[in-house]
């Protein structure tokens, strides 16, 4: 089996006529390929091919009429061509999963994941793998997030000083993950229903539909004296939006925005990030036991070197391995 990065995340098997598989791939025509979950830069559905995704990431992704999607649960192992796959859940967001596939050879890819259990999520399954391509968007030291319990203190702390003194809230998150576990903080720990875009709230309804509740939650539709907390997506919150918020309500405006980046933002940020840190990273790697890692996405050099000089796990950046036949690697 080999594997490289190409328009996505390609396996391709050793000995056979049906040797690809293609993973959160773009720019492909008539073929077929999974995705792994609902953000953008991962699942780029596209006419005339079938994807195959768990039903969670299929009520989040809004599909091209002509493309065909197949839903997987998690666990059920199905076939691509000559490749044997099976879905594990991540810890990301909704539906988003690892993928586990076997052609002779066993691989695990991660794809977008997190340890830490939130107040939505279990973390990720670790999973025994022989070869492991491991996402490492936070993939130096100089990330290690604190507890998820330690930042939901800091938060609620922080919006109860504001909502005392009268102010109103705007949160960040991204508008599917992130900001649906801004709506469940908001409305478990403050008791408050906040006011979210109509993109979050489209999001929110297809967690809902799946079983997971958030609380209560309110479309924005020139309604900002309806609530005390707004939740937007981070690209759309600036000096010029608060300003005008701050001449509609007649109330000082304080905003946040929850995100794993360090110096994101000019605004008050929390550390309430949907990947794994450092920290992360290598706990998974160490339990799972890989015989080869490929690093993917972000810091993947630096973590490729640390895993190779560190935990003597032969490494490198998918990105610059090439087509690489899995068993005669290294």
């Amino acid at each position: 089996m080999q594997v490289c990065e190409k328009r996505g995340i390609v396996f391709r098997a050793s000995h056979s006529a049906q040797g690809e598989l293609y993973v959160d791939a773009h720019g492909l025509r008539n073929s077929q390929a999974l995705i792994t979950h609902a953000h953008a830069d991962h699942a780029k559905a596209t006419a005339s091919n079938k994807y195959y995704m768990t039903p969670e990431t299929a009520l989040l992704v809004k599909p091209n009429p002509m493309a065909q999607f197949c839903e997987v649960a998690f666990g059920k192992k199905f076939s691509m061509g000559d490749f044997s796959c099976t879905f594990h859940k991540s810890g990301h967001i909704l539906g988003s999963a690892q993928v586990e596939v076997v052609n002779g050879s066993q691989a695990v890819l991660t794809s977008d994941f997190k340890l830490q259990k939130s107040i939505l999520f279990e973390g990720a399954q670790i999973l025994p793998s022989e070869t492991l391509i491991i996402e490492t968007t936070f993939g130096t030291p100089e990330y290690s997030f604190p507890s998820r319990d330690a930042v939901y203190e800091d938060m609620i702390r922080w919006m109860h000083s504001r909502l005392a003194k009268k102010k109103f809230i705007v949160l960040g998150g991204y508008s599917t993950g992130k900001a649906q576990e801004l709506t469940k903080i908001v409305n478990e720990f403050l008791g408050e229903t906040p006011l979210v875009h109509r993109r979050i709230f489209e999001q929110n309804n297809a967690y809902e539909n799946a079983g997971v509740k958030l609380g209560n939650y309110i479309e924005l539709d020139h309604n900002l004296n309806e609530a005390n907390i707004l939740i937007l997506p981070p690209h759309m919150i600036n000096d010029h939006v608060l300003l005008a918020i701050e001449h509609q309500i007649g109330k000082k405006v304080e905003p946040a925005i929850a995100t794993g980046w360090r110096h994101h933002s000019k605004y008050k940020t929390f550390p309430l990030s949907d990947h794994a840190d450092f920290n992360g990273l290598v706990e998974y790697v160490k339990q799972s036991s890989p015989k080869m890692v490929f690093t993917t996405h972000g810091f993947e050099r630096e973590f490729a070197s640390y895993v190779s000089r560190r935990m003597g796990i032969c490494a490198k950046p998918l990105s610059e391995a090439g087509q690489t036949l899995l068993s005669q690697f290294g």
